[in-house]
């Protein structure tokens, strides 16, 4: 079969589709992008007119994806995936590339702004990061770095821990204000990808007094859609502290009652036991966990 250019979007729109559709939303997407939101929007436009059919419904709050997103959510994350492990296979390393992963909620919250304090330091040099959930793809060999979740580094591994776990209930301060005169503002909950994990349900099970019990549950796409929907109004959503500590010193999201939740796991930026830390490297982790860390 004869495949002109013209039977294929623009590849990078591609990547703006499955992004958001992964984040759950244009302004959740843009930092993972790494653009803004106006130019999120602009991406996914473009996809819709080379379609001929809209891909969101764009409200007033945030865009609502169409069941033609839906049905083209899957192939594409899978025709993505599949281009870039192939493209793995064939690419010459850059040694002079440091990689760094971390899940999507701390890439996109936590891990991002001081990457861009780094890159705009004396020490900056190149850094590529990997964004996925899933904690095996967190411990590749051909990473330099990763941001594990756990009580301790994972086996082959070890670092610094970066910070505790603490766990609140938490809103936009209009809805926080009131919250006790929404009786159906629910609880936005997120899918479990690993099992120690703490969503909606284990939080009941460890505060079984919680007055947010009795509230419905609406389940998010991710992790970063739920505090996307908090930050909108639409919810109460669990904040993970110090994590979201930018969203919470700066006021855009404010604890919903008294009660926290603090665990024995902490966030850790680790290295492979058996690869010691290239100079670059060196570098970034002192400028992720202090100067005194390695």
């Amino acid at each position: 079969m004869n495949q002109d250019r013209r039977d294929l979007p623009p590849l990078e729109s591609l990547v703006f589709f499955n992004t958001v559709m992964k984040r759950g939303g244009f302004s959740a997407a843009a930092p993972e992008l790494m653009v803004s939101q106006a130019a999120v929007s602009k991406r996914i436009r473009q996809l819709e007119d080379w379609l001929g059919t809209p891909l969101f419904d764009r409200g007033a709050r945030h865009a609502v994806p169409t069941d033609t997103a839906r049905r083209l959510e899957e192939p594409v994350r899978l025709a993505l995936d599949y281009l870039t492990s192939s493209l793995d296979t064939a690419r010459v390393t850059d040694t002079g590339t440091l990689r760094i992963a971390a899940n999507g909620a701390v890439s996109m919250f936590w891990l991002y702004p001081r990457l861009q304090a780094f890159a705009t330091s004396s020490d900056a040099c190149n850094v590529s990061v990997l964004t996925a959930d899933d904690p095996s793809t967190l411990t590749a060999d051909t990473l330099d770095l990763a941001i594990h979740y756990g009580e301790a580094p994972p086996p082959g591994w070890t670092g610094t821990p970066l910070f505790d776990e603490t766990i609140i209930p938490a809103a936009a301060p209009a809805i926080a204000a009131t919250v006790s005169d929404l009786p159906d503002l629910p609880l936005l909950d997120y899918p479990r990808l690993a099992p120690d994990w703490i969503n909606w349900r284990i939080w009941h099970d460890r505060k079984p007094g919680s007055p947010l019990s009795a509230r419905p549950v609406e389940t998010c796409r991710s992790y970063g859609h739920s505090i996307g929907r908090a930050l909108a109004g639409d919810g109460i959503a669990l904040a993970s502290l110090p994590m979201l500590d930018t969203l919470v010193s700066s006021g855009q999201l404010v604890p919903v009652g008294d009660d926290t939740l603090t665990t024995t796991r902490r966030y850790w930026l680790n290295r492979r036991v058996t690869a010691p830390l290239s100079p670059n490297a060196l570098l970034l982790h002192r400028a992720l966990a202090g100067p005194d860390t390695v």
